[in-house]
């Protein structure tokens, strides 16, 4: 239930036992008058893990600019075939899940901001300023434990399955258990994986792959 009230000179008696009403349900309560600060790096944290794959890419490719603004064209690539339909509205709708779980109150202003014409193209995606140092804390700490275990499955698949390992193979691989990475990320996993014995080239001139011997 919300509920708005606005009392005007209330009487004295009256306002003591409002008051005291009020402080007796204190921790049933929340104030609209103060809005979730996005400046928290563990309440940023909350909202990025909160969003879809898709929108959790925008994000960071906002968070790595300083200015905390990524041009769409960018993050439809090349071919500006890449897919944003459906962005802006996961970010409102990690917003509202975020109210309905209490993390946040129902005014909460967008941390993510849509920027463009109008008529529903996107001309791309803004960190709001106060909230930009946060994203980018919040952001680099999640990159760093998803990298480690982007590592970390791709070296027990190489060492289960065995077998030649490129970058295709390796996407496809992590793919299977919910890790979306492109080429160039496998390949430096891969190169990774070989500065640490883990596996090595197959060729020097192919960057191509195996388990390593461990006799060698």
């Amino acid at each position: 239930m919300k509920l708005h009230l606005i009392v005007e000179d209330p009487d004295p008696a009256f306002q003591k036992a409002l008051l005291a009403l009020l402080a007796e349900h204190a921790s049933s309560l929340k104030s609209a008058g103060s809005a979730t600060d996005w400046s928290d790096p563990e309440t940023a944290s909350r909202y990025y893990l909160s969003l879809p794959a898709t929108a959790q890419r925008i994000l960071r490719e906002a968070a790595a600019r300083e200015d905390g603004y990524v041009p769409a064209d960018v993050l439809r690539g090349p071919s500006g075939d890449g897919k944003l339909t459906g962005s802006s509205g996961a970010f409102k709708a990690a917003l509202k899940r975020g109210v309905r779980r209490n993390w946040w109150i129902a005014d909460q202003v967008l941390p993510v901001l849509a920027e463009g014409p109008g008529f529903g193209k996107v001309a791309g995606y803004r960190i709001r300023t106060d909230a930009l140092p946060a994203f980018q804390a919040a952001v680099a700490t999640h990159q760093q434990g998803e990298l480690a275990s982007q590592k970390d499955c791709l070296a027990e698949a190489i060492t289960t399955e065995g077998g030649e390992w490129d970058a295709q193979r390796s996407v496809a691989a992590l793919d299977e258990i919910g890790h979306v990475i492109d080429e160039k990320r496998a390949r430096q996993i891969l190169r990774d994986l070989a500065a640490d014995s883990l596996i090595q080239r197959v060729e020097a001139d192919r960057a191509v792959y195996r388990p390593a011997d461990p006799e060698q």
